[in-house]
């Protein structure tokens, strides 16, 4: 696997956080607003989500977008930004591109490993990062993977060593297949975790919208 170099680190950090800067009154910043994501001020937002008003070189196709960096803090280390993903907020059918996007020859990763640091016996394996940070904001540690398809062979080994892996995705097709991948693996080639669990959700639903819609409580009722 190949590794960033020094430059590569750099450029990724001073994206995420030329963007943070440019949240505040955008469109994105309203578009968070709409999803309960929204923090009160940079200081105090943990996943430095932003806009792409002035995009840096090899950014300029994004533009208008949500920035949403993957960031590593590793104790006694600075931050480090590992990669960008950039979601479309236009209310459009994403004609010629995908609602969510990376840049070329980028790789799945998994979103908020942070929370893979602290000690808790149970954790929380979502579709997509804005579940990860919805669920994060209301005190459960939540693991989020990019995609319904992109759950890859090696993500299962960061949990074997929880009591209870909960699985969540959206309540589609797609959302029910990467929770079933997750716990179950898929005809052998993924691990499955013995400690899985299925959070399930109606059609329509998913972690955010019960969120938005029903509140906190309603959410976590989901748990027990």
């Amino acid at each position: 696997m190949q590794r960033q170099s020094a430059l590569q680190k750099q450029f990724l950090q001073e994206a995420t956080l030329r963007y943070a800067t440019s949240l505040r009154g955008s469109p994105a910043g309203e578009y968070l607003n709409t999803r309960g994501l929204l923090a009160p001020s940079i200081d105090r937002d943990p996943f430095l989500f932003g806009y792409v008003a002035n995009p840096l070189p090899g950014h300029e196709m994004f533009r208008g977008w949500l920035s949403i960096p993957y960031l590593r803090r590793m104790r006694g280390r600075p931050l480090t930004v590992v990669s960008i993903r950039f979601r479309c907020i236009e209310d459009h059918e994403h004609e010629g591109h995908g609602k969510y996007m990376t840049l070329p020859g980028d790789r799945p990763r998994l979103y908020n490993t942070v929370d893979l640091l602290d000690s808790s016996p149970t954790i929380c394996i979502v579709e997509g990062e804005l579940d990860a940070a919805t669920l994060r904001l209301c005190g459960i540690r939540a693991v989020g993977v990019p995609g319904a398809e992109n759950w890859l062979p090696h993500f299962p080994e960061p949990f074997r060593g929880y009591e209870t892996v909960y699985a969540l995705g959206d309540g589609d097709d797609a959302g029910q297949r990467f929770t079933r991948t997750v716990v179950g693996g898929v005809k052998g080639k993924i691990p499955p975790l013995a400690n899985g669990k299925i959070i399930p959700f109606a059609p329509g639903e998913d972690a955010n919208s019960i969120y938005v819609s029903q509140g906190r409580d309603a959410l976590l009722e989901r748990f027990k």
